[in-house]
Order: C-alpha cells, then structure tokens, then sequence
C-alpha cells in the first residue's frame, strides 16, 4: 500500500508541478515564521561576526604585504649590481665594527657576551682551528714544540689574567703577553751544549792559532735562539690570526641587528655570505705569511752576530767573574739571579741626565747627552770573554763560555721581546686594519665575481605572483565587508 501512495504522490506531483501551495496550508505548517526568525538570526550573526572577519582580512593583508616587500628585497638580489652595492655597505659597516672591537669596544661585550673568551679558549680554538697544521712557512713543523711548550705550563700565567674573558684589542695585547712569557718560560740552557762546544771553537781560523772562544759563542747564541723563537712567532702570529678571524665572523652577525640597514643584510644570500669569509680569509692568510716573512727577517740578525754593547747586556761581572754563574735555575725549572746584579754606575748617571734633559724640554740640552753618550760607547771598554786561554780548550774554560753566552742569551731574549712587540704591532695589528680598509674592500670593489655567484631564484618571481593576486582578492573582500559592516 506505501508503494502505492508513492506512485500516487508523484502522478500528482507531476500534474500539479507549478501549482502554488495553499496559504492556509503554508501558514499552518510554519514557512513564514521560520523564514522570519532565521533571517533575524543570521542577521545578528552577521553583526556579530563582522568584526573579527575584518580583523582576520587586515591581518592576512598585513601578512602578504610583509611577505611581499621581503620577497621585493630578495628580488634585488638576483642582480649583481645591487648585490655589489648592498656588499659594499656591508663592508663599511663591518670594517668599522672590527676596527671597533681592536681598539675598544663595550657594546660588543655586552652585545655578544657569549664571544668573550679565556686565553684557555683562545688557546683551544687555535689549537683546532683548519690554520694550525696550515703551512705558514718553513718553521711550521716546530711550531708543535711551541704548542707542548704550553701544555707542559703548571697552570697559566696570572699576570697575563688568563680567566679574564676579553674580546677583540684586548685579546690580541694578551696573546703577545703570553708569547712574552712563554718565550722566557722557553729560555733554553745552553749547558746542554757542553759537549759539544770544543767543536765550535775550530782550529786556526783567520790563521791565528789560538781557541776562537768568540766563534763558540756566535754559534752557541745563534742554536739556542733560533731554536725557540721562530716556532713561537709562527705561533704567536697564527693566535692573533685566528682571534681576527672570528673577529669578522662576529661584526657580520654584528651588523644584522640595530644596523640601519640590517633588515637588507639579513637577506644577503647565503653563498655571497660564504664568498665574504672566503675572500677575507684569504686576504687574512696572506697578510700573516707577510708578517711572519718580515718578522722572521728583522729577528735573524739579532743571533747571526753577537754585540757586546747590547743594551740590556750590562756589565753584571767582570773577567775575573766568568766562571760565576749569573743565572741559576730554582726548584721548579725558572731562571732567576744567582746574585744581586751590581748597579751600573755610568747608565745611571746617564737616565739622569736625560731625564733632566727632557724635563727642561730643551732640545739643545737632550742633543748633548747623545751625543755624550755616542762618544761614551765609541772610546768605552768592555770586558766581554777572558784573554787568558789554554791552546786546547779546558772544561773550565767551556764553563766559562756557557756562562758568558747564557748572560748574553738572556739579555739578548730581552732585547728581542721588546723590538718583537714593535713588529707585530707595526706589522700585523696594524697591518691588518690597513689591509681591511684598502685592499680587501678596494679588491670586492673592483674585481668580485658577482655575476659567479649570484644564481637568481626563480620561486621568487612566482611566489610574488601569487601574492599580487592575493592581496588584490583580500583588498576587494577587505572593502567589500566594511561596506557590508557600515549598515550594521
């Protein structure tokens, strides 16, 4: 019977197709009510709603916009020309933060409090940086003598405030201190030679049958300093450049916060960012072999001859006191005075006249005493290696040379420490800055390989396609709900 009525219902829905429902029916069963009170009910929805559906179209819109001026700024970068231009500014900006952070620099500590370091991290980093097995020149298979040298230390010096955390300038001071210190700490002892320094007498040379005690020590002099110095400049020069190198790592985070420009610096490409530190590595790498060259050169001929008037050679003993030890070594292996050193009469006399001289601050008067004192050296004596000698060497005899030459070892390891400083800080410190205003920028300037490196990224383009269209359809539906909005 229900298929039936089924069959009935649609006869009569298809006779009867376009016939309009009865009104009494219509209202009894509610059409007109429910009609009322959902489009009261959608109404208030929409009242409801439309705030929060305007907030979510402006922060879609802002979201695109922002996406798209970062996209504009990437865009930019697919040209080599503006790609030099923004790496130029670049430069400026790190140049003048790394200068910054060598000649002193708070900001950067309290910036980057996580950079400063220990002379124990410092020592760490050099250690297992790519540079220390690099080679520097022919001295860099000893500079591992160097390296246990300081392993071998019974802690690190405090006087050098080695758990002082420092960055930049104040680095470098130290790691020249330290050399200092470890150059003495080095000091060898020509004792050890003791055998061997008959061999270096020789036998009538110039023709004059007589002991060339003089010859023995040149020579003594030469091994023993050669020995210890070059492989600690080798080292030396690799500590400070390893200190500048992650110099510049640093000013180029530096520069992409509170810059004026680091907004366009955080978008610098990553391989042009690889091709800096490339570059400026480079240049650091040959700025150290230049200095080690030099360096190395000035120290060869403080050893090749022997100067009695050394300046810090002063006259502790006479000939009569050769065979007394100036120096001996205490219970823990350090050098230190046997005994007082006697006071040197003439030299004091002399700092007093020039102090003199210069606090009259009379140029007359200070071109007196040197000159005084050029004549002083030129007419002066010195007793130097005893005149008395055996014609065949004597152990006494050697004792006497290994005591004169370790006198003038000392002496001279001082006077070479302090013209040592003066190179490094000519020729590497200051060399360096040099080298990052001019060379190394003026090279980027002129000859980067821009168009090499730069590979243009396509999704760029598309991807700013696709948000025109976006922002376009927000814009519309953002204008389209405010007027929708403004009826409410």
């Amino acid at each position: 019977r229900f298929q039936e009525w089924l069959s009935r219902q649609e006869t009569f829905g298809l006779e009867h197709d376009d016939e309009p429902l009865n009104p009494e029916i219509k209202q009894r069963i509610g059409f007109a009510s429910a009609k009322k009170v959902m489009r009261e009910i959608m109404l208030s929805d929409t009242a409801n709603r439309l705030p929060e559906v305007l907030q979510s179209l402006r922060t879609e819109l802002a979201r695109c916009r922002k996406e798209k001026q970062i996209l504009e700024e990437k865009q930019r970068f697919n040209d080599p020309a503006e790609v030099k231009s923004v790496v130029m500014e670049l430069l400026f900006y790190v140049e003048s933060r790394v200068k910054a952070y060598l000649d002193g620099d708070i900001e950067a500590s309290i910036k980057f409090p996580e950079k400063l370091q220990t002379l124990e991290q410092e020592i760490d980093e050099e250690d297992q940086s790519d540079w220390a097995c690099r080679e520097l020149n022919h001295y860099t298979e000893a500079e591992d003598r160097w390296r246990d040298q300081i392993a071998q230390l019974k802690g690190l010096p405090k006087e050098v405030q080695a758990n002082s955390r420092f960055l930049g300038g104040k680095q470098v001071q130290r790691a020249i201190e330290f050399f200092k210190v470890v150059m003495i700490d080095s000091l060898p002892d020509p004792y050890e030679l003791k055998s061997l320094v008959a061999n270096a007498t020789g036998y009538l040379g110039g023709g004059l049958v007589r002991e060339n005690w003089e010859k023995a020590m040149v020579q003594i002099t030469k091994v023993c300093v050669k020995e210890v110095t070059h492989p600690g400049i080798n080292y030396l020069i690799k500590h400070v450049g390893t200190i500048l190198r992650r110099l510049f790592t640093l000013a180029l985070a530096d520069v992409k916060e509170g810059e004026e420009m680091s907004a366009t610096f955080k978008l610098l490409p990553r391989p042009v960012e690889n091709y800096l530190l490339s570059e400026f590595d480079q240049m650091l790498w040959k700025l150290l072999q230049r200095v080690a060259e030099k360096t190395h050169c000035s120290l060869e001929p403080m050893y090749s001859t022997v100067d009695p008037h050394l300046p810090t050679f002063g006259e502790a003993c006479g000939e009569e006191d050769l065979a007394e030890p100036l120096y001996r070594k205490d219970s823990r292996g350090h050098y230190e005075l046997a005994k007082p050193k006697q006071a040197d009469t003439q030299n004091s006399r002399g700092k007093s006249s020039l102090m003199n001289g210069w606090t009259r601050l009379t140029g007359s008067v200070a071109k007196a005493f040197l000159r005084e004192r050029s004549i002083y050296a030129s007419v002066s004596t010195k007793s130097f290696l005893q005149d008395k000698r055996s014609s065949l060497i004597t152990e006494m005899e050697i004792e006497k040379i290994l005591n004169r030459s370790f006198q003038y070892i000392v002496a001279l390891m001082e006077f070479n420490l302090v013209n040592l400083k003066f190179q490094l800080n000519h020729y590497l410190v200051m060399g360096f800055k040099e080298e990052m205003s001019l060379s190394f920028s003026k090279k980027l300037r002129n000859n980067g390989e821009w168009e090499q490196i730069i590979e243009p990224d396509p999704s760029v383009e598309e991807r700013l396609s696709v948000l025109n269209e976006q922002i376009a359809g927000l814009w519309d539906s953002l204008q389209e709900v405010e007027r929708i909005h403004r009826r409410f």
